[in-house]
């Protein structure tokens, strides 16, 4: 069927995240925590997609470009968090 793509999930990751760009009253940073997955499939094409628990942000399944995947998506994860 070749309208069907099959990835598998090779890594999931939980990186925590300093948000610099939000403090709480004491002047400490607020961290965030990301779950993060990477999938292949069998032709080494690769995806990534991530959760922030709590938070209701979402980087929904995009095509990895870069071979260092888990720091192409946290970049993604950055992108999203309140600037």
């Amino acid at each position: 069927m070749e309208n069907i793509r099959e990835f598998t999930v090779k890594n999931h990751f939980l990186v925590e995240i300093d948000n610099h760009a939000v403090q709480d009253g004491a002047g400490k940073l607020k961290t965030w925590s990301w779950d993060i997955y990477i999938a292949a499939n069998d032709k080494a094409e690769y995806r990534g997609k991530a959760l922030a628990p709590g938070k209701g942000i979402e980087v929904p399944w995009i095509t990895l470009a870069t071979e260092n995947y888990l720091e192409e998506m946290i970049a993604h994860c950055e992108k999203r968090m309140p600037q």
